[in-house]
């Protein structure tokens, strides 16, 4: 890897986590009495290879659906437990949820991260009748570039042969299957995010988030994007690609990525609703914080979408 890009990846990792803490201190709030918290759960033996959980007390024993979480932070950042609070609020919704942390670009870069989280699937799953979750009813959720991950993911449920060409184990793919998913403030297709014809690539450090993703410089990750090989580093939306809450931000310059992956689900008929954050919450994926009203207004919309899609479970469901 060249240089520059490792060393710059690097400074935005310790920069933006700086701003994470803050956030984190900033939307705190202590795990409430009804919920269970399990924090450093490891799918592995690197020292970010873990995921955290929470469930509600009353549902130990009793059948739930199972949201999964994968956070941003422009793949070179991203402290799990932020996204504390909002994970909260499907807890108590009646979801057991997983939030799945990762190592940061540039120290591996593409496919490691998907590895990574496929192995903390499997565990997951491998856990699933210790936890009393339904694997069969997930709900796939992340932020910025936590949004990328999760479509990736949904490209590996809709082409199961697809883990093998990315040479990633994936022990439960087969089984691998999405009911829906919220895709906060997403960054998904990385020909977009380095076309400077495309507004996306105008967000901060872009450039160098990317870059460092890839593990190469400017011009060779745009000349590899071309390639049959850089195609596979972005997932490409397909008819088998589950319903989606999209969250967009008004001061967001990603948020016309946002509206390029609506078009996309438009034109392939696949269902999908939208929020766009205006305020405080018009900010770069602060559709997550709940503590203001236009946050919670965002939770109420998603639960409305989502919710339809299990179902199944809409007796455990608390208002």
């Amino acid at each position: 890897m060249d240089k520059k890009v490792y060393y710059r990846g690097k400074a935005g990792t310790y920069w933006y986590n700086f701003t994470e803490g803050l956030a984190y201190a900033l939307t705190y709030k202590p795990t409430p009495a009804n919920l269970i918290y399990t924090p450093h759960i490891h799918y592995g033996n690197g020292k970010l290879q873990y995921f955290n959980t929470y469930c509600r007390k009353d549902l130990l024993d009793t059948k739930k659906p199972l949201m999964i979480y994968i956070h941003g932070g422009g793949w070179v950042s991203g402290i799990t437990e932020m996204r504390n609070t909002y994970l909260q609020n499907f807890a108590e919704k009646g979801f057991y949820t997983a939030s799945i942390s990762y190592t940061y670009a540039p120290e591996k870069v593409f496919p490691e991260q998907l590895r990574e989280i496929c192995s903390a699937i499997d565990k997951i799953f491998d856990d699933a009748d210790k936890y009393n979750y339904d694997t069969g009813s997930i709900l796939l959720a992340g932020e910025s570039a936590g949004g990328y991950y999760i479509f990736f993911m949904a490209a590996l449920a809709a082409d199961k042969s697809l883990a093998s060409k990315l040479g990633i184990e994936f022990r439960h793919n087969n089984e691998f299957s999405i009911k829906a998913m919220v895709s906060h403030c997403g960054c998904v297709d990385l020909r977009r995010l380095l076309n400077p014809e495309k507004p996306q690539s105008k967000f901060p450090d872009m450039k160098m988030m990317v870059c460092s993703f890839l593990g190469r410089d400017y011009e060779s990750a745009l000349e590899f994007l071309k390639t049959d090989e850089g195609s596979l580093t972005y997932p490409h939306i397909t008819t088998g690609f589950p319903p989606v809450f999209f969250t967009t931000a008004s001061m967001d310059r990603l948020r016309f990525e946002g509206y390029d992956m609506m078009e996309e689900y438009t034109a392939l008929g696949i269902p999908f609703a939208s929020y766009e954050g205006t305020g405080i919450i018009g900010n770069h994926a602060w559709t997550i914080v709940t503590k203001f009203k236009k946050g919670r207004e965002c939770l109420q919309e998603t639960f409305d979408f989502i919710l339809p899609y299990f179902n199944d479970y809409k007796e455990i469901f608390k208002d």
